[in-house]
């Protein structure tokens, strides 16, 4: 059985682990470095991403794993997935590439040869390789041959390469961290003419809030979605929110914003972001006191000193939800320091979340700056294949802040396994 498993994850580690033990012959595309888990360590235990086939191996390499008290990625990394990584480089592949599309290798994605399943027919996985890497394997593996090229053909090799190779299964076992638009419905007016410091998508906007790089004049910040990377960056701008010179709005297109993710989520990020809410509406509800109490007082005095106070204002909260909405289009004036997002809410959606916002069909914010981290998806590559094609499995991990977020991906990958032995047997089996 040869396999293509896509995916930098810690699931795609431990799938290319186990079928590399049932006898597969395995090509591992690593095709993105970025680790989402090191944003979320905080709430990961210390027996998150390791297993006891991993576990065994590095005992067996003489490189044991010592588990911390908690869950640091970078001892992670250097002592569990990059050891693992080269054990299995040494038998099976691993390419460093970006995978740009998966099809069949013969068939029309509609088509289905008379008599036979498109199971027949092998997968085509399309990569592209790096022109540079590509000259210096040649010049180690080949130094003979590559001194017969010519230096215009090594010139020529200055794009980047597509290669192909063909397999009989393939896994995408990839994160789901990549946000097409600040609009739920995947489009939003105007989005494309806007600034891109104005607008930060997903672990961007994350790292902006965690390397406090805002400046003074950020004072007034939109949060579009109510993900888990929205509660986690409502976590990080709690400092900032407490500065009274600060606002915060949260867009959701749920009547409840995070209820999912309080439902879901492990107890440390389910606090934290309770916490938060709890004291900015305990902190507005001392602000609606006192300004009863003021506006009470300035009743009660005579109408020509009326004339000369003015009235008490309304406060308004430091963090604004607009629950149940959609962003559905944003503007910039054209001094570019502000960006104006249009808010809607339909007839058939409830926003349960501060609903005296939703007493205007229509309305229009002016921000700062726009943090989105709505819904994710895998980051797009063409695949030209049926919805339900056999022999091409899609395995999401679990996000690290959801309750037993490991535990269920390791059940999930033992499903997996179980419909792949459907196909193929694994070595050894009667």
């Amino acid at each position: 059985m040869k396999l293509a498993i896509i995916g930098p994850t810690a699931l795609a580690l431990e799938a290319s682990l186990r079928f590399h033990f049932h006898g597969a012959a395995v090509t591992w595309f690593i095709t993105d470095s970025t680790h989402e888990e090191s944003d979320f360590q905080d709430y990961l235990s210390p027996e998150s991403f390791v297993s006891s086939l991993g576990l065994d191996i590095l005992g067996q390499l003489n490189l044991p794993f010592k588990k911390q008290d908690t869950f640091q990625f970078n001892h992670w990394k250097t002592n569990y997935f990059l050891p693992l990584i080269a054990y299995l480089s040494q038998e099976q592949k691993i390419k460093h590439h970006q995978v740009i599309s998966v099809s069949k290798r013969f068939l029309a994605a509609a088509e289905v040869p008379s008599g036979r399943s498109r199971f027949l027919d092998l997968f085509r996985v399309t990569y592209e390789v790096n022109p540079q890497e590509f000259i210096k394997e040649q010049e180690q593996q080949n130094p003979e041959t590559f001194e017969r090229l010519s230096q215009e053909l090594v010139q020529s090799l200055q794009t980047h390469l597509e290669m192909y190779e063909d397999f009989d299964l393939v896994l995408d076992l990839r994160s789901i961290n990549w946000i097409r638009s600040l609009s739920i419905t995947g489009y939003a007016l105007g989005e494309k003419r806007v600034s891109r410091e104005h607008l930060h998508y997903g672990h961007e906007a994350l790292g902006l809030v965690k390397n406090n790089t805002m400046t003074e004049e950020v004072r007034e910040l939109a949060l579009v979605g109510s993900t888990p990377l929205a509660a986690e960056i409502l976590i990080k701008l709690s400092p900032w929110l407490k500065d009274d010179r600060n606002r915060l709005f949260v867009i959701s297109h749920e009547g409840w914003p995070f209820a999912k993710f309080m439902e879901e989520s492990e107890e440390k990020a389910k606090e934290r972001l309770k916490d938060v809410i709890s004291y900015h509406e305990s902190e507005f509800e001392k602000e609606i006191t006192l300004f009863h109490q003021k506006l009470r007082e300035w009743q009660q005095l005579d109408d020509f000193v009326q004339a000369k106070i003015p009235k008490p204002v309304e406060p308004i909260p430091r963090l604004v939800f607009f629950s149940g909405h959609n962003a559905t289009a944003v503007d910039q004036l054209v001094d570019k320091r502000r960006v104006f997002l249009t808010l809607e809410k339909p007839d058939f959606r409830d926003g349960l979340k501060q609903p005296e916002n939703n007493l205007l069909d229509l309305k229009t914010i002016g921000v700062d700056r726009v943090l989105i981290a709505s819904s994710f998806e895998r980051r797009p590559f063409e695949v030209n294949l049926l919805n339900d094609e056999k022999g091409f499995f899609i395995l999401t991990p679990t996000h690290p802040m959801i309750k037993n977020s490991w535990e269920c991906d390791l059940t999930s990958l033992k499903g997996l396994e179980n419909e792949i032995f459907k196909l193929f047997s694994p070595t050894g089996a009667h």
